[in-house]
């Protein structure tokens, strides 16, 4: 009997269930389309989870690319205002269903050279987080600091609990059956900064307490 390459086959089938995936959010966005005011909030709502689902699969491909010294970063000069109102589009307008304001400073000649695609993904990943734990404020702010590129997210939510401000947290993730949480995202948005690297030095993602009223605080930071 020949031997199974387990992480083949598990992208396989991941691969499978992102394209069934894309089917399902495309029919969702058509009903939300056409649905009632209320109907069409709730619509909108699942449609979020739905893309929130598919990100993670895009995601989970991604890094097994990586693994497989598949994936090649592709760097190009960005306007990381325009970057920033691209990845945060969508979320405006669920945001404010929640009555949660977004804030967003970042300077109009700010240019950086990253991946879009891979910082789109890790800028997403937060952004889900907030949508369910943020109470009233988020403010996303761009600035250069010591030759990087430094995003910060601060929320008003409850913060992060202590066991994921420890540094071992970043390699070793907890996993919880009954929240669904894997730590999948944050992974990937650590990944993802790490392979943003000029010289000897490597982008990273901090988290803190540091948010507004004690809220969450993420910062990534990009050489």
């Amino acid at each position: 009997m020949n031997c199974v390459d387990f992480s083949t086959l598990l992208a396989s089938c991941i691969h499978d269930l992102k394209n069934e995936m894309g089917i399902l959010i495309s029919k969702m966005d058509e009903i939300a389309h056409a649905a009632t005011d209320h109907n069409k909030t709730e619509m909108e709502q699942l449609l979020l989870q739905g893309k929130n689902v598919n990100d993670h699969l895009v995601q989970l491909l991604v890094l097994y690319r990586i693994n497989e010294s598949q994936y090649y970063p592709y760097f190009a000069e960005t306007d990381i205002q325009v970057f920033l109102d691209e990845t945060l589009a969508h979320f405006y307008p669920l945001f404010a269903q929640k009555h949660i304001t977004l804030t967003v400073n970042c300077p109009k000649d700010l240019y950086w050279h990253l991946d879009s695609d891979l910082m789109r993904g890790a800028i997403g990943n937060i952004m889900h987080n907030l949508y369910a734990h943020a109470r009233s404020n988020v403010t996303i702010a761009a600035r250069t600091d010591n030759q990087a590129l430094v995003i910060q997210i601060k929320d008003d939510g409850p913060g992060y609990p202590d066991e994921m401000l420890q540094p071992a947290c970043h390699h070793q993730k907890k996993f919880s059956f009954k929240s669904s949480n894997t730590g999948l995202g944050l992974y990937f948005s650590e990944i993802a900064a790490q392979l943003h690297c000029n010289y000897d030095k490597k982008g990273h993602i901090a988290l803190s307490n540091n948010g507004i009223n004690g809220g969450g605080c993420v910062t990534v930071v990009l050489p």
